[in-house]
């Protein structure tokens, strides 16, 4: 039988009999290492800032890009004379006041800028104006608005000759078009050098000029316009000739395609030509669908071309 031995006088175990609770200190490093993380990635999130999104909905976009947009509105409104479509683009915004309220006070905002410091400009700020007054609106860029009289005779001169940029070839898909040509009938319009509201602020030069055969979106010209890293720029005028016509189109309405997109739809055995503001090359000419084959299949070809923000 063993002794009973006070627990006071009983030898200290041996150092391999010692228990060590090894769970402890990973559960610990774990949980310390937890917290580090999520403290350096929030950190890092309020110094970067959150990452741009490409696909933005309009009310997502920035509040300039937002007063951007409400202008190529009133241009596309100049051209199509839809109201209905101008004011649902204008709701899609989400303004804090009624939609041509809000138009007036962001055509305000940006003529206070030095948004009239050209002719295009003018004649952008002119087209928001004659929207919201037209539904009972008004707000001071009627007040910053130049006399019609002392507006530049440039935006009536004519384009120089179209300069043309090399094609390639591709095989991408293609979205839906968002405009199509206007019929022949139409009387046609002086031939203008194009340049963009505020063009002494953003030039843009031709990046490429490619082909491409879709059978599901044939004769297609799809034109994406980026800044210089390569994110999208919304409500950017595009000019679009053919023949003794011409006709705008503008980035970014088709948002569920991105801020860059725009597309125009090709009649055949016409050439086209496209042009975009302030660009150092401002055309890509003699677009022409013609026959294409993928897959063994013939379709009609189809044009991507990206100006760069310069």
């Amino acid at each position: 039988m063993r002794p009973n031995i006070p627990s006071n006088l009983r030898p200290a175990p041996r150092e391999g009999e010692t228990k060590v609770e090894s769970g402890y200190f990973s559960q610990a490093a774990f949980a310390l290492s937890l917290i580090a993380g999520l403290l350096l990635g929030l950190s890092i999130t309020r110094i970067q800032g959150p990452l741009p999104r490409g696909n933005a909905e309009p009310w997502q976009l920035r509040a300039e890009d937002r007063q951007h947009y409400m202008i190529a509105i009133a241009l596309e409104h100049e051209n199509s004379g839809d109201t209905q479509r101008a004011l649902a683009k204008l709701i899609a915004l989400r303004p804090l006041q009624d939609p041509w309220s809000a138009l007036a006070a962001g055509a305000c905002e940006l003529g206070s800028r030095g948004y009239l410091r050209n002719p295009s400009g003018i004649r952008a700020l002119r087209s928001a104006v004659s929207l919201y007054t037209s539904q009972g609106r008004a707000g001071c860029a009627e007040q910053l608005l130049p006399p019609e009289a002392t507006e530049s005779a440039d935006a009536t001169q004519a384009a120089p000759a179209p300069l043309a940029a090399p094609v390639s070839d591709e095989s991408r898909p293609t979205p839906l078009p968002t405009k199509r040509p206007l019929r022949q009938t139409f009387v046609a319009t002086p031939t203008r050098h194009l340049a963009a509201p505020g063009a002494d602020e953003r030039s843009f030069a031709v990046l490429s000029v490619r082909s491409f055969c879709d059978l599901a979106r044939p004769a297609l010209i799809e034109v994406h316009v980026v800044d210089y890293i390569g994110r999208g720029i919304p409500g950017q005028p595009i000019r679009v000739r053919w023949g003794n016509q011409e006709d705008l189109f503008f980035s970014g309405l088709k948002v569920e395609y991105g801020d860059s997109y725009a597309d125009f739809q090709m009649a055949p055995d016409i050439d086209y030509a496209i042009e975009m503001a302030g660009a150092r090359d401002p055309s890509a000419s003699s677009l022409r669908t013609g026959d294409c084959y993928t897959d063994n299949r013939r379709g009609l070809k189809s044009y991507r071309i990206t100006f760069v923000e310069t």
